[in-house]
């Protein structure tokens, strides 16, 4: 929640400038999964850590801190 209030939003602007595929914890819980992400490790190690690093560029960018 320290980086945004709106998840949905937060996981369309990583997939749209980064390429990530994030989910919206909004899916997964109505009432307090604004504030949340889900991410998947249905990928290998090497595939996974591309995209947090991708994620990390985004957010230093963005100063979503």
């Amino acid at each position: 929640s320290r980086y945004s209030d709106d998840s949905l939003s937060f996981c369309d602007d990583v997939l749209e400038e980064v390429g990530v595929a994030i989910t919206p914890g909004v899916d997964f819980d109505p009432e307090r999964g604004n504030t949340t992400i889900r991410i998947s490790y249905a990928r290998s190690t090497p595939e996974i850590l591309k995209g947090i690093k991708r994620i990390k560029i985004f957010m230093d960018e963005k100063k979503y801190l």
